[in-house]
């Protein structure tokens, strides 16, 4: 038996939630660029070297950010990657097979490496996000009786 409510009828509209999820899913991107660009900050700006367990920490992370962010690269049509991005992909498949070297410096430039490879594939999405937010139409704002509204203009 199918249950009867007795609320009146609303007035509704039906949105599609492709837009929705691209503005929630260019959010969370920005996110992750802003926490890369602690990260590789942290790596390039530091004139000292830090301690094993920083160290330890700060080279997990960017292997954890070099790792998304591939994925990220690999996502990109190969149509509309940058030329450059296959040899930033490679440098990275590198830093994965040979990890740091031996010696004193070599944990220590190895954290570096990886920060470069991060900061150059994020650069990539942040260039291949742009470019298709050139070629989209704008975003509106549907409000029923009144007329669009730009999202920019909020």
């Amino acid at each position: 038996m199918a249950e009867q409510h007795d609320r009146r009828a609303e007035a509704t509209v039906e949105i599609h939630l492709g837009a929705l999820l691209v503005e929630a899913a260019n959010q969370v991107d920005d996110e992750i660029g802003a926490l890369v660009d602690r990260h590789v900050a942290l790596a390039l700006k530091r004139r000292d070297h830090p301690g094993a367990e920083e160290l330890a920490t700060l080279t997990e992370a960017l292997l954890t950010d070099c790792r998304t962010l591939a994925n990220y690269v690999r996502a990109i049509p190969a149509n509309k990657r940058p030329e450059c991005a296959a040899a930033y992909l490679e440098t990275w498949a590198a830093l994965q097979q040979d990890g740091p070297a031996c010696g004193p410096f070599g944990p220590w430039s190895y954290t570096r490496y990886l920060a470069r490879s991060a900061r150059d594939m994020l650069r990539v999405v942040r260039y291949h996000r742009r470019m298709e937010q050139d070629q989209r139409p704008a975003n509106f704002i549907g409000r029923a009786a009144l007329p669009p509204v730009l999202s920019e203009q909020r």
